[in-house]
């Protein structure tokens, strides 16, 4: 082995020597910014709740008594994060008459890396208050339905209310890191009313909801409307999605979180007379009404089934490019090469896409543990490669196309029937419906292709 010359070894020790200045500006910009509180991270701590403090409490009764809390649910939009509705809570002095709507569903597209954020599930979003008048009329002008309810809350848990939103409203706690299913304007406003009501909501809530609804049958049957939103979420959302949503957590959702509040009563009063429970107290809303109806169609009842149309689209997609690769010639072929490039690179991007949300960003409670990996991965790159390459003009790479989509058709029929095996059960069934067809047909396009050069072929 030679020796290092001496001007190299000079050279190194020069490059050694200045590592301490190279990395000192790094260190003095890194070490205070170590130091920064998130941005979306309240500065300073919420408010007690009620029943903490006797002098707290009284002064809360005494400003809660001129207070009246009321709930406003709106009705979908146009936009697709409109679909899902959205919520306020308004509190109105009835002494001045000042009223003021708490809205937690704030966010600007053109703050700095929103993009960003939205990919990677950081999402900054944050709360303000605006005049109740203003902020219904302009609900009621784009047509979204507004639904009022009176709260029944005590003197002392209005006042607790007030004191909550005064605190969140202040710049330096109004933001927070959005979360389509367990942070977001709905459960925002559940968990304050929750807070003040001492846990009222979350001991009552605990249990399986009825209906079986699951964040997936939910997110699918408000965006039915829009099949692009319809299909990306179904295709982005893994197993835990398809998990039987309880009481609370299904108050994600605005019309939920309004239908169970108007179904609540507060446990008070003597036991009942077999000895369980107790005599039924008062209703939570006091009074429930529809402050501006809407013209728009009503959600669907149930998230829609589409399966049988994915698979027809994926039958007649196979059906065109193995037609082409067979009967159409050699402009026929690379017609199909063309086809298959297009729908693998496709496929290969979304698996890739799919794979980090589910492993590397915030989304994966609910975008992990997805069999939709086993329809669309990134192998499917590498088969966009070999697979055009084969049917354009056959040669070498046809073996290995095959063998790379044998493996495909192989994974695409395994996450079909693991998806109806109940410990991996999971919805989505349009996604392997939509590929599966498509798969087996570039397979079978292939399977008589030759692995050498065609007689005369240069």
């Amino acid at each position: 082995m030679r020796r290092p010359s001496a001007g190299l070894l000079a050279r190194l020790r020069r490059a050694v020597g200045a590592l301490p200045l190279l990395v000192a500006p790094v260190m003095a910009e890194a070490t205070p910014q170590a130091a920064v509180r998130p941005d979306n991270v309240p500065a300073t701590a919420p408010p007690p709740p009620p029943g903490t403090f006797p002098s707290l409490d009284s002064a809360r009764a005494a400003r809660g008594a001129r207070l009246r809390i009321t709930l406003y649910t709106y009705g979908p939009g146009d936009a697709v994060f409109e679909r899902f509705g959205h919520v306020a809570l308004a509190v109105e002095d009835t002494v001045t008459g000042e009223a003021v709507a708490y809205n937690w569903g704030m966010f600007d597209f053109n703050q700095p890396n929103f993009v960003g954020r939205f990919l990677t599930g950081d999402t900054r979003y944050w709360m303000a208050g605006y005049p109740m008048l203003l902020f219904n009329t302009v609900y009621a002008e784009r047509d979204r339905r507004i639904r009022a309810q009176a709260l029944a809350l005590t003197p002392l848990q209005r006042g607790a209310v007030a004191d909550y939103v005064a605190w969140n409203a202040a710049e330096e706690n109004r933001y927070y890191r959005y979360d389509y299913y367990n942070d977001n304007c709905s459960t925002r406003v559940r968990d304050l009313l929750d807070w003040a009501l001492g846990g009222v909501l979350r001991r009552a809530w605990a249990v399986t909801h009825p209906a079986g609804l699951t964040w997936r049958g939910e997110s699918v049957r408000v965006t039915a409307v829009s099949l692009s939103a319809w299909a990306g979420i179904d295709l982005a959302l893994g197993r835990d999605a398809d998990l039987p949503l309880t009481r609370w957590q299904a108050a994600f959702l605005p019309e939920h979180l309004a239908d169970q509040l108007a179904q609540l009563r507060l446990a008070e009063g003597e036991p009942g007379p077999d000895g369980t429970g107790g005599v039924p107290g008062r209703l939570l809303v006091a009074a429930d009404s529809v402050l501006a109806a809407s013209a728009r169609a009503p959600l669907p009842a149930a998230p829609p089934r589409r399966w049988p149309q994915a698979l027809l689209v994926g039958a007649l997609l196979g059906t065109l490019v193995l037609g082409l690769a067979e009967r159409g010639g050699r402009r026929g072929a690379q017609l199909a090469a063309v086809l298959a490039g297009a729908w693998l690179g496709m496929g290969g991007v979304l698996g890739t896409a799919l794979l980090l949300a589910g492993t590397v960003t915030r989304h994966a409670p609910y975008m992990g543990r997805n069999l939709a990996l086993l329809q669309v991965h990134p192998l499917w790159l590498v088969a966009a490669v070999l697979v055009p390459a084969a049917l354009w003009r056959p040669g070498g790479s046809a073996r290995s196309a095959r063998g790379v989509m044998a493996l495909l058709v192989a994974l695409s029929l395994a996450g079909a029937a693991a998806a109806q095996l109940p410990a991996w059960r999971q919805g989505g069934h349009e996604v392997p419906a939509l590929v599966a067809p498509v798969l087996v047909a570039l397979l079978a396009a292939l399977w008589h292709r030759p692995s050498g050069r065609l007689p005369g072929q240069a």
